[in-house]
């Protein structure tokens, strides 16, 4: 599910835009100019270096919403985002953002649920190859979970980032994100209309029920802070 930005016809504010980037485009010149005249004697490696430390990166979209039920019940809602990357032909996943929906999912079920997810799409091979990884997503969970509490897995260099509500409290091989969406979207979905909303394949109305839902799930500050020390306990248990 993308979107485009139409392009306006307005006389008036292109001659404005136009000359904006004249001079725009003279500020850069006289800016590129400057910084080869003082960095002659840099080599081709800075220069690369450079290049690579200013690259634009990819823009992310989102792709859809979803909600993760079982006998009628929500638990969670998601939202799927993608990086679209012009050179390449197939969008690449970003993160996901997870939302709990009930007023309390304890831990054990929300293990049971993922892993049982996971376990339908991949077999048994493909969890004991990132066990490590599961454990360390399971195991980042100091308490019960409550409603609004708000789990993000978001790509990395090299990896994935964990986080609930705002900190930070894993990081995750590179092949874990792509593995717990695909359990979520593939052949075996726990759901059809799970997999279709995560899509975008979902009708508008549903779409925008999610959305509105899942904005509304938000933690409150205090639980916020109380997550804030599930980070120290992650760190005093090694």
């Amino acid at each position: 599910m993308y979107h485009s930005i139409k392009a306006l016809s307005l006389p008036t504010l292109f001659s404005t835009v136009a000359t904006f980037s004249i001079l725009l485009g003279s500020l850069i010149s006289f800016s590129v100019n400057a910084s080869v005249d003082s960095s002659a004697d840099v080599s081709p490696a800075d220069v690369s270096s450079a290049n690579f430390a200013t690259a634009i990166p990819a823009p992310v979209e989102l792709q859809g919403y979803g909600a993760f039920s079982q006998l009628n019940k929500d638990w969670m809602i998601m939202a799927l985002y993608t990086a679209v990357d012009s050179n390449q032909e197939m969008p690449e996943i970003d993160r996901l953002e997870i939302k709990i929906a009930s007023e309390k999912f304890s831990n054990r079920r929300f293990r049971a649920l993922w892993l049982e997810a996971i376990g339908i799409e991949h077999g048994a091979e493909r969890i004991a190859l990132l066990e490590q990884d599961l454990e360390q997503f399971f195991d980042m969970l100091k308490g019960p979970l409550l409603k609004g509490d708000t789990l993000v897995i978001e790509r990395t260099v090299g990896g994935a980032a964990l986080s609930v509500n705002y900190h930070q409290l894993a990081h995750v091989s590179e092949a874990f994100l792509p593995m717990i969406v695909q359990s979520l979207v593939g052949k075996h979905p726990p759901t059809q209309a799970l997999k279709s909303g995560l899509l975008g394949e979902s009708s508008i109305r549903d779409q925008m029920n999610l959305s509105i839902r899942f904005e509304r799930l938000e933690p409150t500050l205090p639980r916020i802070s109380e997550v804030s020390k599930w980070g120290n306990r992650i760190i005093a248990s090694k």
